[in-house]
């Protein structure tokens, strides 16, 4: 630059790390003090001698210091002239821009516009993802220029009206659309606008449904149409909203109906044939510092620049899609609105967000019924029929309950719930009975809303849950329980009448020769059984399917206390494998796992079998659990990023090549199992798009009965009289009951404190009482 006298702008110069930015201001003090003694030629650093055109410039454009910058360093702040720039004057843009586009009504449409926006700002609730700022407002400006141009005929209030809207709306969070409607109409009286039909997309759409299996509900078709005019004006996309609502299957129909259109789109894979467009899905949570580097992608320079220096433009038949469930943690912008009472990591918006064209897919989109619906399109009719009638008469009300009035030890949205429903029904259809009695149907359901809804529930919201259904006016065929049982202890038999786990339960017979290790002790009860039934009514769907398909409906998660034998579980329930068939890996998580470990861990696991698929050795299949899966540390972001893996290799069936970048391998008849402690108390959650792919159960402590049946087996086993006096024979009994209470009194009484945080009395000290006896 000093040789050729050009002049260069330096946008965001201190996103260079410290070390790099030091080297910097040393350099440009250099070519600025030769510059100041007029020098024709100067030394540079590397020793060269360089010729120097004065007319040469440097200019420095930044934002100050947040996630990903730094602060310039002294000597190089000295350098240049500082110039602070204000907000601009959007009104007069506005006007200028409409003026541009052919508006008569550039001045009234201009103050209505700015007063919309001004409003927005100040009057809708405060979002992440909201963008009511200058790179929103030009991007309206484009549009409504098209948009002058398309309908002539149009009124420019129609035009603007109908723009403004149309732009907005699909990013509203469902609080804030009657308020922005509410708002538009009073700016716009008399107007009344029609909604565009796209009978060619809405054919498209409803053809790939049918394709899918998707029920096309209308509120959730509104939001794949937004997606379509949004995708019409922007490169960079974001789909954002919870998990379940829908994001996926939006971005998949749309495809497959503009592919119908005339206009073929794939995703994920490079473009081969230029007629085709291509989505690069990104599927994850943002953070602040990757993000950033895509800033020149996502605004119109549409360009790469990376780290050697290359720049890299975007094709123009591809887009980029984000597909988050929050946007909580990417950068904040300094350019739009601010507000004085929020933290600096809490600054509404990131300058990604205001590049991106925004669709916010909420919860209510989708709610549980259509997702009920597409389940039961894979029923017979007569059976389909008769759960929907079912569902309708009780889930909506108990759903309702259980999510404000009880309390779960897991957070877990509605789209989770109706799914985990849909799963235990099907593992209790797959009974190898043909045709079920309508009776025999209801019970099922109860059953199943007992172990979906009622899933995550501790002992005493179970009985305010059962409470709540004895009293409900559809009074359905729940079973009739006695004096201190509930209904969780029941299930359904083979012949569709109810049965008590009791009978379920088999007898524990302490061998008199021989001592078995203590820890390889399983005693039968009504908890541990009913626990082994509901993981083996999950995870035999898995075998429903053949080997190239995925089955995502066969993966459980065990939630619970320590003590309360989600391990042991487990392990018993994967104990009779046949190991010709099916083979059961293990291993925990840490706070010190990293998605490398996890990837190559499970790498290690599986043989190659044709092309970039990969699977268990001799064509088996394989369960791998995880204990501990909420351990991974959160970083800075809140994200857990072990666990994004972790859910990669679920829901989409494999990895991109650690050693290999750009390959993708895909692994196969893998089935995952996962156990961990109630989140809460300063143990981590597991994020929300990991959860809907497991169907969750919370394992109880047992019950007294339940606790003093499994250490009397033990106790009563060992100390026999085979062994022991009858004098010892004979106290053992007494000690089962002394020691529970005990142990439970101490838990009440003895809980921990800043000094004695570890008071922590779980069913592994009761257990180690006992073990410790063992030992006489």
């Amino acid at each position: 630059m000093a040789q050729s006298g050009s002049w260069g702008c330096f946008d965001e110069f201190n996103r260079i790390e410290l070390p790099v930015l030091s080297v910097a201001a040393q350099q440009i003090a250099i070519v600025l003090a030769a510059k100041k003694e007029r020098k024709t030629m100067f030394i540079f650093t590397d020793g060269d001698n360089v010729s120097l055109n004065p007319e040469f410039g440097l200019f420095i454009t930044m934002n100050p210091g947040y996630a990903g910058r730094q602060e310039l360093p002294e000597n190089l702040k000295v350098n240049f002239r500082t110039v602070a720039m204000m907000v601009p004057d959007r009104m007069i843009i506005m006007r200028v821009k409409l003026a541009s586009c052919g508006f008569l009504e550039n001045i009234p449409l201009s103050r209505k516009f700015f007063t919309l926006y001004k409003l927005c700002e100040e009057q809708l609730s405060k979002q992440v993802h909201y963008d009511f700022g200058l790179r929103n407002i030009l991007s309206v400006l484009r549009t409504l220029g098209a948009q002058k141009r398309a309908n002539p005929t149009d009124s420019e209030d129609t035009t603007v009206m109908r723009v403004l809207r149309d732009m907005n709306l699909s990013k509203l969070v469902d609080e804030d659309e009657p308020l922005f409607l509410s708002l538009i109409e009073d700016l716009f009286p008399g107007i009344k606008l029609t909604t565009s039909t796209y009978k060619e997309l809405q054919r498209g759409i409803a053809n790939a449904c049918a394709e899918y299996g998707y029920i096309n509900h209308p509120g959730w078709n509104l939001k794949v149409v937004q997606f379509y005019e949004t995708s019409l004006v922007r490169h960079g996309l974001m789909a954002l909203g919870p998990t379940g609502a829908g994001k996926t299957s939006c971005i998949h129909t749309l495809m497959r109906a503009m592919t119908e259109m005339g206009k073929p789109h794939s995703h994920y894979y490079p473009c081969v044939k230029p007629t085709e467009n291509v989505w690069l899905v990104l599927d994850g949570p943002v953070d602040a510092v990757w993000i950033e580097n895509l800033n020149s992608v996502l605004d119109d320079n549409k360009t790469l620049t990376l780290a050697n220096g290359d720049r890299i433009t975007m094709a123009p038949n591809s887009k980029l899609l984000f597909e988050p469930d929050n946007v909580d943690n990417a950068s904040p912008a300094t350019d739009e609105f601010l507000f004085a009472d929020m933290t600096d990591s809490c600054i509404l918006l990131s300058w990604q967000v205001s590049r991106m064209g925004m669709v916010f897919i909420s919860a209510s989109s989708l709610p549980w019924p259509p997702i009920l619906d597409g389940w039961l399109l894979t029923r017979p009719d007569a059976e389909g029929g008769v759960m929907r009638n079912l569902f309708h008469k009780i889930y909506g009300d108990l759903h309702g309950f259980v999510q404000v009035k009880l309390k779960a030890k897991m957070k877990i949205l509605e789209s989770i719930y109706i799914r985990q429903a849909t799963d235990v029904m099907q593992g209790l259809l797959l009974d190898g009975t043909d045709e079920h009695s309508d009776q025999h149907l209801g019970r099922l359901f109860l059953f199943t809303l007992m172990w979906s809804l009622g899933a995550v529930l501790e002992l005493e919201d179970r009985d305010k849950m059962e409470e709540f259904v004895l009293e409900h006016p559809s009074k359905l065929d729940w079973p009739k329980t006695r004096p201190g049982e509930t209904i969780f202890e029941y299930m359904v038999g083979s012949n569709g009448q109810w049965t008590h786990w009791n009978e379920q339960v088999e007898e524990y017979i302490y061998p008199s020769d021989t001592v078995p290790d203590y820890s390889s002790i399983l005693v039968p009860n009504v908890d541990n059984v009913r626990t082994g039934f509901l993981i083996d009514n999950i995870a035999k769907q898995s075998k429903a399917v053949s080997s190239t398909e995925q089955n995502l409906n066969s993966q459980v998660l065990l939630i619970g206390e320590q003590g309360t034998a989600k391990t042991v579980m487990v392990k018993g329930y994967t104990s009779k494998y046949n190991p010709e068939v099916q083979i059961f890996k293990s291993f925990n998580f840490s706070s010190a796992s990293t998605p490398n470990m996890f990837q190559r861990i499970i790498e290690s696991y599986v043989d190659k079998r044709v092309g970039t698929t990969y699977g268990p050795p001799g064509n088996r299949k394989m369960t791998v659990f995880i204990d501990d899966i909420n351990m991974p540390v959160i970083n800075e972001w809140g994200d857990q990023v072990t666990n994004e893996i972790v859910r990669q290799l679920m829901e989409y069936g494999g990895f991109y090549s650690l050693d290999k970048p750009g390959d993708y391998s895909t692994i196969v008849d893998i089935q995952m199992l996962a156990a961990m402690n109630h989140p809460g108390g300063g143990r981590n959650d597991v994020p929300p798009r990991l959860k809907r792919q497991f169907n969750i159960f919370n394992c109880t402590l047992p019950s007294n009965a339940s606790m003093d049946k499994i250490f009397s087996v033990i106790a009563e086993g060992y100390f026999c009289s085979t062994r022991f006096k009858p004098q010892i024979v004979a106290i053992v009994p007494k000690l089962i009951v002394l020691t529970r209470r005990m142990w439970q009194l101490t838990k009440a009484k003895m809980l921990p404190t800043p000094a004695k945080f570890h008071y922590v009395f779980n069913l592994r000290d009761l257990s180690r009482i006992w073990q410790g006896i063992l030992y006489i």
